[in-house]
């Protein structure tokens, strides 16, 4: 263990014992000021931790605060003060499940609409239920619980927010959650369960926030929708959450602690002007500080300042038959882009598919791997029919493939791209391990001593390269190559030829889609030729190449 890390647990158990002494020592002011900063440590740390890695926005985070002090108000007569917590992180689970099962294919614009209506949505259900059933309009809360009590519960709730956040960071759950973050598209085609894997977050950080809401709730007394589902708590966080670094566990807590004391100066001395501070917080964060403040830091100190279960696999004799479309079809409303597609690949072979521009190979390639799913016909994988699985249940299967754009995990470096397809094969690979296999994989596409370069630092060719190690890293029978030669120089492609050469001779089976004929003809045992989505040819590359429907298709179409 490094001698940074050595002193760390010790420092940082001395700031916790501190913290939890202040209510001994601290006035009235100075507590409920104590007590305000560590419930929003805690709900911008929560948010953080489903947010952060995975870039998306949630304004639900009044709404689980709000389920949380409600919770407490409804039950706090009739249970014990700490049954009614685990009651209301129940409920914040269940909510989170339900809405994630709805809204977490959703991305961007759409899933912030969603969230922030979710707080809506239970405002006025609460609402209702008090006005039409209860005939009142809000509820007291008559618990003989002080302020101390409410800090040193926060305060205990802040430390396993970080904790269990340590802990999911340092899980293959957590790298999950940054793949999807990263490009949603290559998570599931490295095996990942993005559905999964967001669900279990979002009720993580939902359960957090519930929590902190039904150990606030008894410092109110009185509690209405109002107070409890108040919108105005989700922008907070969000802000907080964006000043201090989202992407680092501590960045909520750079951005809570002086936020919370900014708008304590600005509610008592410009209460009229809170929301118009707000928002110069919030432009100041997206144009000078879009990493916040731990991103800041990070870029200083770098100079530059300026889990699913395993899938059984069978495995395919040389000369059977790895992969058989039949009669595959895909169209996108009046354009056919696979027509009635018959294919089949045997193991061990490498299988050209050309043709020219738009011609439909991509689109195949998407069917396959799980990217689309076929209007009709089949998809047999070593005789199993895989047409329509999820793209990370057929990667898990053995598929992996290349994209024609390519796309590297930008802000992962070049080692976590390629631990991201360790770690959720049948097989998978973690910690040292992982490393070390992922350095071998560098090493065998070229890529040698530069794990931790930043994948978006990497020219084109060598991104190609680190997504190539990617698919390799799955231990796939089937590779899809989707233009992996395309921009390379004659040095280079030689060298890459040799190397799906070498892929080949280790008893990998290769579909490649490609333009370079030179590759075709060096690599190919069989070549299946298509135009607007039809196959016209299929045969050894020596004769389809010199047929003259083949030759009509490039010359007379697009430009190959």
């Amino acid at each position: 263990m490094s001698a940074a890390r050595l002193w760390q647990a010790p420092v940082l158990l001395l700031l916790v014992a501190a913290l939890a002494v202040v209510p001994l020592v601290a006035n009235g002011y100075y507590l409920a000021l104590g007590v305000g900063m560590l419930s929003y440590i805690v709900l911008a740390t929560a948010w953080a931790l489903f947010s952060g890695p995975t870039r998306y926005i949630s304004l639900a985070t009044a709404a689980f605060f709000g389920i949380g002090a409600y919770t407490m108000a409804v039950l706090s007569e009739a249970m014990p003060v700490a049954a009614v917590i685990v009651v209301a992180a129940v409920i914040g689970v269940a909510v989170a499940l339900v809405v994630g099962l709805a809204t977490l294919r959703l991305r961007g614009i759409f899933f912030v609409i969603f969230t922030f209506g979710l707080a809506e949505l239970i405002r006025q259900i609460v609402t209702w239920y008090e006005v039409k059933i209860t005939r009142t309009v809000g509820r007291y809360i008559f618990l003989d619980i002080g302020q101390e009590q409410i800090y040193w519960q926060l305060l205990a709730l802040a430390v396993l927010v970080f904790v269990v956040g340590w802990l999911i960071g340092r899980s293959r759950l957590g790298l999950a959650l940054r793949v999807i973050g990263d490009d949603e598209t290559v998570a599931r085609h490295v095996a990942i369960d993005t559905t999964r894997a967001k669900l279990v977050l979002f009720a993580i950080s939902a359960a957090f926030m519930s929590v902190t809401g039904a150990v606030m709730a008894p410092r109110w007394t009185y509690i209405d929708p109002a107070i409890a589902f108040n919108p105005m708590i989700s922008f907070q966080v969000v802000i907080m959450a964006l000043l201090g670094g989202a992407g680092k566990l501590y960045g909520p807590l750079l951005g809570a602690v002086p936020l919370v004391l900014l708008f304590e100066v600005i509610n008592a001395n410009f209460p009229n002007h809170f929301a118009i501070v707000l928002g110069v917080v919030f432009i100041v964060i997206v144009y000078f500080l879009p990493g916040g403040v731990a991103g800041l830091y990070d870029r200083w100190r770098s100079g530059t300042l300026a889990l699913p279960a395993a899938a059984a696999r069978s495995h395919a004799a040389p000369g059977s038959a790895m992969l058989q479309l039949v009669r595959l079809r895909k169209a996108f409303g009046g354009l056919v882009a696979v027509n009635d597609l018959d294919l089949g690949v045997e193991a061990g072979e490498i299988l050209g598919l050309i043709g020219p521009n738009g011609s439909g190979k991509t689109t195949a390639l998407n069917l396959i791997s799980g990217a689309l799913k076929p209007d009709s016909g089949e998809i047999l994988y070593k005789g199993r029919p895989i047409a329509g699985l999820a793209a990370n249940r057929i990667a898990r299967l053995g598929i992996a493939r290349t994209f024609q754009i390519v796309r590297v995990l930008e802000h992962l470096s070049c080692t976590e791209n390629i631990v991201a397809g360790l770690a959720f094969r049948p097989r998978p690979a973690w910690g040292d391990d992982a490393r070390r296999r992922a350095e071998d994989l560098l090493n065998r596409v070229g890529l040698a001593g530069r794990g931790d370069v930043p994948a978006g630092d990497l020219n084109y060719i060598d991104q190609k390269r680190l997504e190539l190690a990617r698919a390799l890293a799955l231990e796939p029978e089937l590779l899809l190559l989707d233009e992996w030669l395309a921009g390379l120089n004659p040095s280079e492609l030689a060298i890459g030829i040799d190397l799906v050469q070498s892929l080949r001779d280790e008893g990998l089976t290769i579909i490649m889609v490609e333009h370079v004929m030179d590759a075709i003809r060096s690599l190919c045992d069989r070549c299946v030729v298509m135009n607007t989505g039809i196959k016209i040819a299929d045969g050894p590359p020596s004769s389809v190449l010199s047929e003259p429907e083949v030759v009509a298709a490039y010359l007379g179409g697009a430009d190959a």
